[in-house]
Order: structure tokens, then C-alpha cells, then sequence
């Protein structure tokens, strides 16, 4: 009955028996199923990189599937991201921008672990998607199933941008660079996510980069000193390394430990011989002439620069007055404060 069946449709009515055909598959194998997402800002907030840091934060993604069919299904959802609005065509790695368009590096991985970097189907040369294997209750008493997770994702700014400049910088993924794609099946675990799409998940990566600077300094020593009466000056030279953001002006000052503005310190003994209250003065210049004291009067005395983002190398030109060398023979020491101002 069933054979003659099938071949009075196929003489009397093709029509109808092409229909059934397309229908019957897509009603067996497709599951009705639907997901939405959001994601938090990839905020990084105020970030110092003049020490060649890589600052780093983490963004939450969250998400809801349903399913509006009578049967259980599975599902392999993907969740998308592209470029960003500031940073098109710019994946490995992805770029903020400022206003004036000057750039900031980072990336974003799935993860917290900063291994996998996220990225979108479609295109061999994007990295991959963050894909998730779900299950979802059938729909019941007039309810349809859900399934809901989340996921924390890392973001981090790429390392040894020191010279980037100090400002506001994002890069905006709104709704053509997110989506979300899936393949759901009730019979099997589906191995891929590109059968539908079902919506996307806009956020915004920002981040804020300081005025800043970076000082450290080498000691000024003097080594041996002839302490006889009348001996000739003792000259020798130190570095003060600076890294400014760019293009920050600042000023760098010199203060001893006795307050001098001009430079003009004096080294205490250090306990070597009991009793000794001997002092040996010195000077700071900025000139290896030694005619520019270097000291502490913002305008007057002090050095003044505009940051790169790179370190740079300032000479500090010391002297231990010969006419102040007939002290008792010690060891002797000083401090002096270094203030860059910006």
C-alpha cells in the first residue's frame, strides 16, 4: 500500500511531493533556537605606561538561549567580534584611537589567561570565536527552554607603548563588529556555529593614558679625594634618567639635604672615624663647564625638557671644592632629592 501510495503522488501530484520533501528535513533536524548576549565595557581605566607596562582587565559576557520547539536540543553557539569602529582592519593586535587618531595596541582573549585571542568566523586570517557547547530544555507548558551562562574575557594593552601620547582612547564595537551564530540539532552535539544568526552583543574597549613621568638616578662619586690644603678641584659626573609621556614639558630640580636652591650641598661623615664633625662641600651644575649650577628655582636654576616617551639621559656635573678638601680623611656621603615636575 505504502509503494503504490508513493507513485499515485508522483504520477498525480509532483507538485505536492516536491513540497513534502523540503519540508519534512527542515522540521526533523532544525531545532528552533534563539540567544542574546551583552557584554561589559573593556574598561582599562587611567593607565601609566611610561615604565613599558602592559596594563591589563576583564570583561564579563553573559548570555541566554531559548528554545521555542517540543524537544531538547544542543546547540554550538559563537560569539563574534571583529575590528572596532577606530581600529578597522586591525585584529592581532586591535587598535583604540584618540581624537587626534594617534593609536594604543592591546588585544582581547578568551579567558582570563590571555592565551586564545578572540575573534569572529568567516575569515581564515581572524583568530577564532569564543564558542560554547550548550543543551537547552524543551519548550514545556506553554514555557519556552533556556539555558543562560556567562564567561570572563581579558583585555590588555600591549606592552612598550611609552610613547603614546597622553589622552582619551577607544575603540567601539557596536553592533556590525559582534554577532552571535549557531547550529543547534535534537539528535547530536552540532560541531560547528554557522547554520543562523542571532543577534550581537555592542561594547566599548577605553582607556585613559596619564601625564606622567619616570626618574631614576645613578650616585655622583667622587671617589678619592686629596684632602691636603689647597688641592685642586675634584670633578666628576652622573645621570639622571628621565621618561616622560609624550609631549610633556617638565622641569627636573636639585635640592641637597641642607635645603641649598643652588646646589651647593655639603657630605657629612659616615662614622668611619669616632668624633668626626668635618664636612665636605660640593656643587651641582649643568654644564660640564660648571658654570650653570643645577638647583631647585623653578626658571632659574633647574633643567627643563619635553618627554618622548623614550628615557632621557641628563648629565649632572658635580665638584668638590679644593679649597674645602682639608678635612679629616673619612668617608663621606649626601643626599640629594630629585623633583622632576610636569
Amino acid at each position: 500500500m505504502s509503494h503504490f501510495l508513493t507513485r499515485t503522488l508522483q504520477a498525480l501530484r509532483l507538485p505536492l511531493f516536491c513540497a513534502l520533501l523540503w519540508w519534512l528535513p527542515v522540521g526533523s533536524a532544525q531545532a528552533q533556537v534563539s540567544c542574546t548576549a551583552t557584554m561589559t565595557n573593556v574598561a582599562f581605566g587611567t593607565v601609566d605606561l611610561v615604565d613599558g607596562s602592559a596594563p591589563s582587565t576583564t570583561a564579563t559576557l553573559s548570555y541566554t538561549c531559548t528554545n521555542t520547539s517540543s524537544s531538547a536540543t544542543f546547540a554550538r553557539v559563537c560569539f563574534n567580534i571583529g575590528d572596532g569602529d577606530q581600529g578597522l582592519t586591525n585584529f592581532n593586535p586591535r587598535v583604540m584611537r584618540d581624537s587626534a587618531l594617534n593609536s594604543l595596541r592591546f588585544q582581547l582573549y578568551q579567558g582570563t589567561t590571555g592565551g586564545t585571542i578572540w575573534g569572529s568566523n568567516g575569515n581564515p586570517t581572524v583568530p577564532s570565536p569564543f564558542a560554547v557547547n550548550i543543551s537547552i530544555p524543551r519548550r514545556s507548558g506553554g514555557i519556552s527552554g533556556t539555558t543562560s551562562g556567562s564567561a570572563t574575557m581579558a583585555g590588555q594593552i600591549l606592552g612598550l607603548q611609552s610613547t603614546a601620547p597622553p589622552g582619551a582612547y577607544q575603540d567601539n564595537f557596536g553592533t556590525v563588529h559582534t554577532s552571535i551564530t549557531l547550529t543547534s540539532s535534537t539528535s547530536s552535539a552540532p560541531a560547528d556555529c554557522n547554520s543562523s544568526t542571532s543577534g550581537n552583543f555592542p561594547f566599548v574597549v577605553n582607556a585613559i593614558i596619564a601625564k606622567s613621568c619616570l626618574v631614576t638616578a645613578d650616585p655622583l662619586n667622587f671617589g678619592t679625594v686629596t684632602g691636603l690644603p689647597g688641592a685642586a678641584n675634584s670633578d666628576q659626573t652622573s645621570t639622571i634618567n628621565v621618561t616622560c609621556t609624550t609631549p610633556t614639558p617638565y622641569t627636573v630640580a636639585l635640592s641637597p639635604s641642607n635645603g641649598a636652591t643652588t646646589g651647593a650641598g655639603v657630605m657629612s661623615p659616615t662614622g668611619g672615624v669616632p668624633g668626626n664633625t668635618d664636612t665636605v662641600a660640593y656643587r651641582l651644575y649643568r654644564d660640564a663647564a660648571r658654570s650653570s649650577p643645577w638647583g631647585s628655582v623653578t626658571g632659574t636654576n633647574t633643567f627643563a625638557g619635553t618627554g618622548t616617551g623614550q628615557v632621557q639621559a641628563l648629565s649632572v656635573y658635580g665638584r668638590v671644592l679644593g679649597a674645602s678638601a682639608n678635612v679629616r680623611p673619612d668617608s663621606y656621603r649626601d643626599v640629594v632629592t630629585v623633583n622632576v615636575n610636569y
